[in-house]
């Protein structure tokens, strides 16, 4: 079978199966485990130092949740129960309770800003809900405040929870100001949403202030993302109007906002933007409502790991917002105060500062126009790294960043770059070759002319040296017990390494194991096997997955690299595509059994010759109750494309020798595999065989045989 007829096939099985799932009556509403998707929190902020309660919306259920993971340090959750909920509902499949209620509880030393949640219950952890930590007291909406006339009264300072619940949603607050002065009004609403799986269409709002009689004092659409964020001088004391709404009027019942209202000064970012790593010393807050003096400490964590330090600044006595610095063990090297715009040096004749390498080269695009230079020698063929820090920690500046030769003519220039799946208006220029000995020049400048107290930059420079980064897909495994899945791991090979790399977990749960595959050389992905004890106590973990290798130098000698995975949660785009969002944690939790008991196989291991092919027979054991259809792989993918493939290179699924879909109750299938002609070499290569339930039109739950093994001998 040729290629164009191998692939015809595949797509012809594939949207058959995609249309028996289609046709088949409330097919993905059969399963009855699905894992719980956040949809919305109620308040949707907590306040350091208080504790509070708050409803939690979800797709699908919620019944007898009881653990809570929240990111960082510092707030801890806990389920309220339902007064509907019965004890005996957390041993049931059949009870679809959407809601629960969760207990906040913030210390004092509380960081603000938004956090990662999630919940664990019988049918498995749940995907990410988002939680801001604020500092101003908590008022919630009261959801008749759609007119002027109704509108809700709140003292300020306070920290406004409400929801954009529909179409045409206007939400009028009636504030009392009793001290005049700088105010400002800082709305976390479309933040909140990114990491949602199930939010296809996202709100885009806007924030006004009026007087009592109606005119427009300020307003704010636009400054986070399409997050407001607006700073207003009151000039006396007494009521005015807050309107929030979506700039298209439209609403959404888990559109939630917060909006601090308060008249400390606001931190946008700090300066420098790059610290010494485990340094004590003091930056500079650039923000709303603050001089040019205003300064705080910090001491950034002594772990090379960490190279983003999140801090909550306090000026003079009064804590703020939380800021990011990039906190480095390399050099740093600040621009001089006072130092020469690129065109004064030029008409002065006077020479870029000069720094070695590696080096962190700290500076500001203070004026429009502005561009900074600075100078660094590098020898023939030298192959150097820059990475800007800039967008990505606060600062206003999209940063342009080029590479001068001595006659000040362009060698190389970089713009916006990706960080973990998000487009970043950050520049990187990785692996740049040196064409000749001599003196380079760095130059960066904001794209668009712009330029100002808050466009800081940090510029690391480094050698460039092979190294791999690691995705994980997803971002949660939930297992039962006795059962198995798997997770898989994608790696980015970067500046010449191209060697197989060997993975690993840790920090799972009491009852789970692990058999960690490898990701071949040259090849995408590996995969993780982890199973559950059938006396595994229920519960869940947050785990590390790292991957290790080794790389040849010119010299002949080998050094060791290493990475940590970072991880993926799925996204349901509008359409029906499958996109990723970084979050900070993978979860792996037991539960009580699920839809598919267990999967035997004909043989767990099979070696295949060029040419030549084999049959795996599947067993699958369902539920009792549980009838719908299922699909058999060895692989993840969605709508054809694969997002786990751990096949060895030259092997596939033979799909025109393979039963894959299982409708209607069926217990028995059979994957084939076949090795092409050109397929290469590989021992005892770790590629679960899966079964595939399907949540919704994209989320999956992923069952796995005991593992399995592929070998193939030339």
């Amino acid at each position: 079978m040729n290629q164009l007829t191998s692939c015809a096939t595949r797509r012809s099985a594939f949207l058959a199966s995609l249309m028996a799932l289609c046709l088949s009556q409330n097919a993905w509403a059969q399963t009855n485990n699905s894992y719980p998707m956040l949809m919305s929190l109620k308040p949707t902020a907590a306040i350091v130092g208080q504790t509070s309660e708050h409803e939690l919306s979800a797709r699908y259920n919620l019944a007898g949740g009881n653990g809570v993971i929240i990111s960082g340090t510092g707030v801890r959750g806990e389920i309220v129960p339902l007064e509907t909920e019965k004890p005996e509902d957390k041993d049931r499949n059949d009870v679809a309770n959407s809601k629960c209620k969760l207990k906040i509880i913030c210390d004092p030393d509380a960081m603000p800003g938004i956090r990662d949640f999630r919940l664990w219950t019988p049918h498995g952890v749940s995907t990410v809900g988002q939680l801001v930590i604020a500092r101003e007291p908590l008022v919630s909406e009261v959801l008749d405040n759609d007119t002027v006339e109704k509108a809700q009264s709140v003292q300020l300072p306070a920290t406004i929870c409400g929801t954009i619940e529909k179409a045409e949603d206007l939400d009028f607050y009636k504030i009392r100001i009793d001290q005049p002065g700088a105010w400002t009004f800082h709305m976390t609403s479309q933040r909140l949403e990114n990491r949602l799986h199930d939010m296809q269409t996202r709100v885009d709002p806007m924030i006004t202030l009026r007087s009592v009689a109606g005119s427009t004092i300020a307003s704010s659409d636009n400054s986070f993302a399409g997050d407001p964020l607006m700073h207003v001088n009151i000039e006396a004391a007494g009521e005015y109007l807050l309107e929030v709404r979506d700039v298209r009027y439209q609403g959404n019942a888990d559109w939630t906002y917060a909006v601090e209202c308060s008249a400390r000064p606001f931190g946008l970012v700090a300066k420098p933007l790059a610290v010494a790593q485990a340094a004590a010393g003091s930056v500079q807050v650039v923000g709303l409502g603050l001089g040019a003096d205003a300064t705080a400490s910090l001491t950034p964590a002594a772990s090379a790991s960490t190279r983003i330090e999140r801090f909550a600044p306090v000026v003079g006595s009064t804590p703020l917002n939380a800021l990011q610095v990039l906190a480095s063990a390399d050099p740093i090297v600040s621009e001089p105060s006072g130092a020469l715009t690129a065109q004064a040096a030029e008409a002065t004749q006077a020479m870029p500062m000069q720094f070695a390498i590696p080096s962190v080269v700290c500076g500001s695009i203070d004026t429009p126009e502005q561009v900074d230079r600075y100078r660094f020698e590098a020898k023939a063929q030298q192959r150097l790294s820059f990475e800007v820090f800039a967008r990505r920690l606060g600062s206003e500046l999209d940063a342009k960043l080029r590479i001068l030769n001595s006659e000040g003519n362009a060698l190389s220039e970089a713009d916006d770059s990706t960080f973990d799946r998000v487009l970043s208006s950050d520049a990187t220029l990785e692996n740049w070759t040196a064409p000749a000995d001599g003196v380079f020049t760095l130059e960066i400048r904001d794209l668009h002319g712009r330029g100002g107290p808050s466009y800081p930059y940090a510029v690391e420079v480094k050698q460039s040296k092979a190294y791999f980064l690691l995705e994980a897909d997803t971002d949660k495994t939930p297992l039962a017990m006795g059962s198995a899945s798997v997770i898989y791991v994608k790696a980015q090979r970067r500046n010449g390494f191209a060697g197989e790399i060997q993975l690993a977990v840790e920090g799972l749960p009491p009852g789970v194991r692990a058999e960690c595959g490898r990701i071949l050389a040259g090849r995408p992905d590996g995969a993780i096997w982890l199973t559950a004890a059938a006396d595994a106590p229920v519960g869940m973990s947050n785990i590390k997955i790292t991957g290790t290798s080794e790389h040849p130098e010119a010299d002949g000698q080998k050094i060791a690299l290493q990475s940590t995975a970072s991880h993926l949660q799925e996204v349901y785009m509008p359409g029906g595509g499958r996109g990723h969002y970084p979050v900070d944690y993978h979860t792996v939790s037991v539960g009580k059994p699920m839809d598919i008991r267990s999967i035997k196989l004909s043989a767990t291991e099979i070696e295949l010759v060029p040419g030549g092919s084999q049959r795996i027979d599947i067993q699958i054991e369902r539920a009792p109750d549980y009838k719908g259809n299922v699909t058999l792989d060895a692989m993840l993918q969605h709508l054809e494309q694969p997002y786990g493939n751990p096949l060895p290179p030259g092997v596939v699924v033979d799909i025109g020798a393979s039963k894959t879909l299982l409708t209607a109750g069926e217990s028995a299938g059979h994957i084939t595999f076949k090795a092409n002609a050109d397929a290469a070499a590989v021992e005892h290569h770790l590629v679960p065989i899966t079964v595939h339930v399907s949540i919704n039109f994209v989320m999956k739950h992923t069952f796995s045989s005991e593992p399995f093994y592929i070998t193939v001998k030339k």
